[in-house]
């Protein structure tokens, strides 16, 4: 149902201040007798399996976003790395730096395949919500993981805000809660193994 701003009855309550997102506004919103036009109805009645599907599709929108700033923090950081001098020598040449970075590089790539897997078999129609589950699930975990790697090797500089990567961590984490949290992508891929929905009522 599409319930257009102006709308008698609707309103928006306080605007909410988050870690991250900061350039999207986010508020309750509050329906008092709202009365829609018909044609205002996306989804017809008994259609709510149809809106369920639609988050398959959202999943992956989702993961491309985890990705996207995943991946920019690892080309800031790998430059930044080949930059920073530390004992006369540039600190990607220590071999602790060189594990985050292979360790960093691994993951993008797995993400970014598990992505293209659940595009790809969709064809023309929706990804599955096993697929679609698995590449956000990875994805989020892996933007924190990523991130938060970043900011440990640039230090002190990682943490400040005249630098991107502090950014991009709050970012990041936000993508782990937004489209169905972390455990919940679990519990889809645990149901889609099995067959079958899991009922979270006891």
């Amino acid at each position: 149902m599409i319930v257009e701003k102006g709308t008698d009855g609707f309103s928006f309550g306080k605007r909410e201040h988050h870690m991250g997102f900061r350039g999207i506004h986010h508020a309750d919103m509050y329906f008092d007798n709202v009365e829609v036009p018909a044609d205002n109805l996306v989804v017809p009645a008994n259609g709510f399996k149809q809106l369920m599907e639609a988050f398959d599709l959202e999943r992956c929108g989702n993961t491309t976003m985890s990705l996207a700033i995943a991946q920019s923090a690892f080309d800031f950081v790998l430059d930044y790395v080949q930059e920073r001098q530390q004992f006369g020598k540039p600190i990607v040449d220590f071999q602790a730096v060189q594990m985050h970075l292979a360790e960093m590089k691994m993951k993008l790539d797995a993400s970014r395949l598990m992505l293209y897997r659940a595009v790809i078999n969709a064809e023309s129609g929706l990804p599955s919500v096993g697929e679609s589950s698995i590449a956000k699930c990875f994805a989020n975990e892996m933007v924190r993981d990523v991130t938060g790697k970043c900011m440990q090797l640039m230090g002190g500089y990682g943490y400040s805000k005249e630098f991107p990567i502090e950014q991009k961590m709050r970012d990041g984490w936000a993508w782990g809660i937004a489209g169905g949290a972390i455990d919940i992508q679990k519990v889809n891929i645990a149901a889609s193994l099995v067959g079958r929905r899991f009922s979270q009522r006891g």
